[in-house]
């Protein structure tokens, strides 16, 4: 309770927001309309500097000599601008504009690889773009600001110089204009213009400001944007290459250990088996031992297999497919159209998972005489399909392992469908795309 009386007695005490009370309207409104007209003005004559500067560097940059200068010092340019009008939008506009995520350099990265990541991102240039364009909008509102403060300022002290101009040689004002010549009208007419600017200024110079400010973090929100997908694809992609390095690693250790020595102790196994010969009791033990380690030998050849087979790594997709098919209680057909498309680690394992497991419903399931196996480049895209031409009727509701391939092809971002009308065929197509 004590607590809820200490946080009630700062909300009483601790000045909120302009508008929240009467007393504070008017000052509040006062001081974000200063800080407006402040962004404002400062806003052109930089921008403008900054797009001299850029479209000086640009203009270099066709040079062939210069180029390689030119487009970083372009790059360091607006990204130094746009920091500049992130920081002012927040100080002076009171507008959310978080800052720019930089693309970071990866351990070990060459510095030719960096920059070609960078000068390829899209926030990069958002932010070139911004520098260039963002001047034509401020020098609007430039003109604007200086106008409403100058009607506003010559119009309420008007009183003060006014008797000096007013009538003196063959000077004319707004009241001579409209047939009001006497000094008391004259004052009257230009002090109500002044009035008339000074009460729309705060809607007028706010509204601008914030209608500017909104552009500039539109634009270079955006490049945070970008910037942000580009850091989480490098991400991902890291993420894909060490889960592609561990699975093999993986399949590997478990050939060159566990399967190993399941091997020998088979082959020991067996050597016993032909020592103690037919008649001894032990016989029996020893044939229920060796079928045992075959069991366990078989099965952690299918794990294995079903991991990241060596043939994958080493020959490529279509041979672990075709190494696949071979195995399959039915005939099945292979058929590739791959060109000379050099397919990612991650994504050989994806498509091969997609054909090893289909297989493997198909022999359990499906009871087919015959399968077919296609893998096609086309585009931007690699389409795996397997068809069988078994009972049908197959369905991911019913625990065929189809909502595990669904969830692996969709960790690499391909799609998966499947057509099993009853009474077949059963096509399983999965898409992935090749960036």
């Amino acid at each position: 309770m004590a607590y809820s009386m200490v946080m009630s007695d700062e909300s009483v005490t601790t000045p909120g927001p302009a508008g929240r009370s009467g007393r504070g309207l008017l000052p509040g409104l006062l001081q974000q309309t200063l800080n407006c007209s402040l962004y404002l003005l400062i806003a052109w004559p930089f921008q403008l500097a900054v797009f001299i500067v850029n479209v000086t560097l640009i203009s270099t940059a066709f040079s062939i000599l210069l180029a390689p200068l030119a487009i970083p010092l372009s790059i360091a340019v607006a990204a130094g601008a746009a920091a500049v009008e992130r920081r002012m939008v927040g100080k002076y506009v009171g507008l959310d504009a978080p800052p720019a995520r930089r693309l970071a350099r990866a351990p070990q990265e060459p510095w030719t690889d960096y920059a070609v990541r960078v000068v390829k991102s899209p926030a990069v240039w958002l932010e070139v773009a911004w520098s260039l364009v963002a001047w034509v909008v401020s020098t609007i509102t430039w003109v604007l600001t200086i106008t409403w403060w100058s009607i506003a300022f010559a119009g309420i002290t008007w009183p003060v110089y006014g008797w000096m101009i007013h009538g003196r040689n063959g000077n004319q004002d707004l009241s001579d204009l409209m047939g009001m010549h006497s000094f008391g009208a004259a004052v009257i007419l230009n002090v109500g213009v002044g009035l008339i600017f000074l009460v729309t200024m705060p809607l007028v110079i706010i509204g601008m400001a914030r209608g500017q400010g909104l552009i500039s973090t539109a634009l270079l929100g955006r490049a945070q944007q970008e910037a942000r997908i580009a850091e989480l694809t490098q991400a991902r992609e890291a993420a894909r290459q060490a889960e592609s390095a561990q699975l093999s690693r993986l399949e590997r250790d478990i050939h060159d250990g566990p399967q190993q020595r399941l091997v020998r102790l088979k082959m020991d196994l067996a050597r016993m088996e032909r020592q103690v010969g037919e008649d001894s009791h032990a016989i029996l033990g020893l044939r229920a031992a060796i079928a045992s380690t075959q069991e366990t030998l078989d099965e952690l050849r299918a794990l294995s297999k079903g991991i990241a087979p060596p043939v994958l790594a080493d020959r490529g997709l279509l041979a672990a497919v075709r190494e696949a098919a071979g195995r399959a209680t039915i005939p099945v057909t292979v058929e590739a159209d791959l060109g000379a498309v050099i397919l990612p680690p991650h994504l050989e394992q994806a498509a091969y998972f997609v054909v090893s497991e289909a297989l493997t419903n198909v022999a359990k399931h499906s009871g087919a005489r015959s399968g077919l196996v296609s893998l096609q480049v086309v585009g931007a895209e690699l389409s795996v399909s397997v068809t069988d031409d078994g009972q049908g009727g197959a369905h991911a509701s019913k625990g065929s392992g189809i909502v595990g391939l669904q969830n692996r092809v969709r960790s690499v971002g391909g799609t998966l469908t499947l057509e099993s009308p009853v009474g077949g065929p059963t096509t399983l197509l999965a898409v992935f795309p090749l960036t």
